[in-house]
């Protein structure tokens, strides 16, 4: 039980954010809640999303993953990275930033497999609205489609995939 009345119950929190994905015609794909985290991988256009709460926090991320199939454009992205290009990690920075969206790697065994495009949204707090889960949803995916466009640019074709299986990533 929340003994503070300037914050939203979890109960709150999730009946708030369904009805929002609803009004903004999300399509909740599959909802989790295991261990200190729950959430939902949405589905935003052709691309799926998670939104994720780690239960000590009073945030929820929204998350645009992708990965890279394995072969050669992950060793070809790889290869920039190991010379140090300055003028790619630059251009790549420059596609899978925005001021109000956050990017990381995804690594694995010390590779960039992929990347993650976020923006923390506030729904334990009362002010929080429609408005905001929308704009933060519109920005992951904008911001997202401009790097997956600037990979297949630079990498040549490659098959980009998105984790929707996978239940706690960020």
């Amino acid at each position: 039980m929340n003994s503070d009345p300037s914050i939203k119950s979890e109960d709150e929190v999730r009946k708030d954010l369904e009805r929002f994905l609803e009004d903004i015609d999300v399509v909740i794909i599959k909802r989790f809640d295991e261990g200190d985290f729950w959430g939902y991988w949405v589905k935003y256009g052709d691309f799926p999303l998670l939104i994720e709460n780690q239960r000590t926090k009073r945030y929820c991320v929204v998350a645009f993953q992708i990965t890279l199939d394995e072969g050669p454009p992950i060793t070809h992205l790889n290869q920039y990275y190991a010379r140090g290009d300055s003028a790619f990690i630059y251009e790549l920075t420059r596609a899978f930033t925005s001021p109000v969206t956050g990017f990381s790697r995804i690594l694995e065994e010390g590779r960039v497999v992929g990347f993650t495009i976020s923006r923390y949204i506030y729904p334990y707090y009362h002010d929080f609205s429609v408005k905001d889960l929308d704009r933060a949803v519109q920005a992951v995916v904008s911001q997202g489609a401009i790097g997956i466009a600037f990979l297949k640019m630079t990498l040549g074709e490659l098959r980009v995939e998105t984790p929707v299986d996978r239940q706690n990533s960020v």
